[in-house]
């Protein structure tokens, strides 16, 4: 025989809502209106830290790209003094001249 409506057993009231529901108390919704905040206050903080981060790495960038510009004109500089041409050319103006004759000489004798 299946047992009436008012009869059921402790774990079956608990699966069928139990009867009474609990109002929410003043202090659990302080409490959870206080946790509501401190969530709400961390996540303004993480975004604030990725802004700073990114900005940062805006600046590191620029100043990444700045460097190599510079890197780059200081390389097309050293290409251009080490030019043969252009040393040629400084060589005729100073007087020099290639030399008519060249004479080895022998490496001296190192003494230990």
């Amino acid at each position: 025989m299946a047992p009436a409506v008012g009869q059921l057993d402790g774990v079956a009231r608990g699966l069928a809502g139990g009867g009474r529901v609990r109002q929410p108390t003043r202090r659990g919704l302080t409490l959870l209106l206080a946790a509501v905040l401190i969530a709400a206050l961390g996540v303004a903080a993480l975004r604030i830290d990725l802004i700073r981060v990114r900005y940062g790495l805006a600046g590191a960038v620029r100043e990444e790209k700045a460097l190599l510009q510079e890197r780059r004109e200081a390389l097309a500089r050293v290409r251009a003094l080490r030019d043969p041409t252009r040393l040629r050319q400084l060589a005729r103006e100073q007087g020099f001249v290639r030399p008519s004759r060249i004479t080895a000489l022998p490496a001296p004798e190192v003494r230990p």
